[in-house]
């Protein structure tokens, strides 16, 4: 009988490729805690793609890193 789950969606960034902004979307933990061991002040954003709240935030963080 064919599967009953769904393949995952490919990872794509969540921010322009043009933003200041670091976006790991691939879960890579270790790249951004080094990012963030070496600079002087960081600010950190989990979201969840699918989910409205996390696009609404989007836009806004991206004004804060500019």
């Amino acid at each position: 009988s064919p599967s009953k789950v769904s393949k995952h969606p490919q990872a794509v960034n969540f921010f322009n490729s043009g933003s200041v902004v670091k976006d790991w979307y691939r879960g890579q933990l270790g790249n951004a805690l080094a990012a963030v061991n070496i600079a002087d002040v960081s600010f950190i954003m989990y979201y969840a793609p699918w989910d409205a709240e996390s696009q609404y935030v989007r836009g806004e963080f991206e004004l804060a890193a500019n």
